[in-house]
């Protein structure tokens, strides 16, 4: 058996990514208890890296992306490793319109 299947690449260098970790990991009823300042802060998205894309057997992708997990004092953090389906990361770096410098497109009259 080889080490990578074919449905699996990797990517390198690592692409960072915005993990969609308050969709990944949902909030249940016990939304509603008191907050703790020592509990896991999960945020609409996470920074993370994307190391490998993988092929579902349904045709969908994953992306094995590593990210940080921090305590709502920041004073405990574990980083995570895992699948996460391709619709829950994005691509972080300048907004769109940042990317292209001071490029202009040109007007009319």
């Amino acid at each position: 058996m080889s080490e990578w299947p074919s449905t699996v690449r990797r990517v390198d260098p690592p692409i960072p990514v915005w993990v969609g970790v308050r969709k990944l990991l949902v909030l249940g009823t016990e939304i509603l208890a008191p907050r703790d300042r020592a509990g896991l802060r999960i945020e609409t998205e996470h920074p993370g890296l994307l190391f490998e894309w993988a092929r579902r057997e349904d045709g969908g992708l994953l992306g094995w992306v590593t990210y940080q997990l921090v305590t709502a004092d920041d004073q405990w953090s574990r980083p995570v490793s895992h699948y996460v389906p391709a619709h829950l990361l994005r691509r972080r770096g300048p907004a769109r319109r940042q990317q292209y410098g001071d490029y202009r497109p040109r007007t009319h009259g």
